[in-house]
């Protein structure tokens, strides 16, 4: 059949065009290699800061529900909740649920540390606040309440943990620019709250800010992205061809976005595991499926017994 002339001619190239994804390709500036390595070197040191800071994963015990009403907690078997740990008391006090709401109350003869001021009673936060929730630490114990839906959950911890005292840092991809590729961000006109699914069998509601379009390893894709910390940040769950040999079963990556154009770096030499790469105690959104990556992406975090072998 012979191309179309005339007026209709544009309204096929229009259609074709949008048949083939035809859209000016997004690139970034050239980076220096030797630069590169050492912003991914200062960002690593970040992330081994905040995997050994007080109550990381490698640290959890546990994760309880809270039912409505009283919840005993403390060292000894009676109690609802059993936190263990240095120093921790038979008896460190009740938690009281109402609603979506939560006090601590002391056992008589027993304090404990809320954000890191002596209290015997406090409203607690969970982590819905703003992301923001109460630490309450007891001796070498601690803990958090995190929100999901409309369960509340007991986060709990213990410093002297050894997978957690003993951890001297992640393992990672050789770093390499090639990983660092770049995006155009589509934002929906206001965030879509959606129910995904954890890797503990629980749900949670997050928001979708939009998607991004990119081309990674020569095939195109457009990436779910969820609210980042920031406008600036959007996050990003993914899957790749390196998931359950080389990395975890899916990673997370942190990408930056220019507010004025759009722009996204999808630098994967800062993809990390989720917490349930060190812990059964954590809930982990899974990756929607459109951010199913085909390729074998060998940059950012690898699996954690690579790290584990490599401190023996």
């Amino acid at each position: 059949m012979r191309a179309p002339r005339g007026p209709d001619a544009l309204g096929v190239l229009v259609a074709l065009c949008t048949m083939m994804a035809c859209e000016r390709r997004v690139e970034l500036p050239p980076v220096d290699a030797t630069a590169h390595q050492a912003a991914t070197d200062a960002w690593r040191e970040q992330q081994r800061e905040e995997l050994g800071a007080r109550g990381a994963p490698l640290a959890y015990t546990g994760l309880d529900w809270l039912h409505a009403g009283a919840n005993t907690i403390g060292s000894d078997s009676s109690n609802n909740i059993v936190l263990p740990g240095r120093g921790v008391p038979a008896h460190v006090g009740t938690l009281v649920r109402e609603g979506d709401r939560v006090r601590f109350e002391a056992a008589p003869g027993a304090t404990a540390s809320i954000d890191d001021q002596p209290s015997t009673a406090a409203q607690l936060r969970t982590d819905a606040d703003s992301g923001n929730s109460s630490r309450v630490q007891v001796g070498s114990a601690g803990f958090r309440l995190i929100k999901r839906l409309g369960a509340i959950g007991l986060r709990r911890w213990d410093d002297q943990r050894p997978q957690y005292r003993d951890f001297h840092g992640a393992s990672y991809f050789a770093d390499d620019v090639h990983w660092r590729v770049a995006g155009k961000f589509h934002p929906y006109d206001s965030p879509k709250v959606t129910r995904v699914q954890t890797e503990a069998g629980v749900e949670q509601d997050l928001k979708i800010v939009g998607t991004v379009r990119a081309r990674i390893d020569g095939e195109r894709y457009d990436l779910v992205a969820f609210q980042g910390d920031s406008a600036q940040d959007l996050w990003i769950v993914f899957k790749d061809a390196t998931n359950g040999r080389q990395s975890y079963g899916f990673r997370y990556m942190k990408a930056a976005r220019d507010t004025a154009t759009n722009i996204v770096v999808l630098d994967f030499n800062r993809a990390y595991n989720p917490d349930c790469a060190y812990t059964p105690y954590a809930t982990c959104p899974l990756p929607p499926p459109a951010n199913r990556i085909h390729a074998g992406i060998t940059a950012g975090e690898e699996v954690y017994e690579k790290a584990l072998a490599a401190q023996k």
